[in-house]
């Protein structure tokens, strides 16, 4: 007697065909995510690399020892829009939103301590903590929320 699973290879591909596109739109998501959060983290370093490279010249000629500019923060936040302007098109909220937002501290003097982590700095510092809300639709059709929000942290310091 000759048995034919045909039929129940036929169902079975039926069955799993949704199942396994949920599990590939999830991975696609997940890796674009991560990339918006890579990209958005270089955004934040380099941002506040920027504004921390903005000396007072006028400390530094007088007395030899780093002092941020008094306009730190700005420069920061200028440089952090602009520069997650690139993702905008996978941001949910604007880049100048998103920016004006972001917690940026500057303690231009050393040693200091940074009220909001606990951090020690050594050396005048920038830090920068944003709540980035990112477009995730993929994960909306896996009942996710359509908005995933990452947080973003930064700190730099002159060398």
């Amino acid at each position: 007697m000759i048995h034919d699973d045909g039929g129940t290879a036929a169902v079975t591909t039926l069955v799993m065909l949704p199942l396994l596109l949920v599990v590939l739109a999830g991975a696609l998501e997940f890796g674009a995510l991560r990339a918006v959060a890579y990209r958005v983290a270089a955004a934040a370093d380099l941002a506040t690399l920027v504004a921390v490279n903005d000396q007072d010249q006028t400390e530094l000629e007088r007395t030899g020892t780093l002092r941020l500019a008094a306009g730190a923060v700005d420069v920061a936040r200028d440089y952090f829009a602009r520069n997650i302007e690139a993702t905008a098109s996978a941001l949910a909220a604007s880049a100048s939103e998103i920016a004006a937002s972001a917690d940026i501290a500057s303690f231009p003097t050393a040693p200091a301590i940074d009220p909001r982590t606990g951090a020690r700095y050594d050396r005048p510092t920038v830090r920068l903590i944003a709540s980035v809300p990112v477009k995730t639709p993929g994960l909306a059709v896996l009942l996710w929320p359509a908005v995933t929000t990452i947080t973003i942290r930064a700190a730099s310091s002159p060398r």
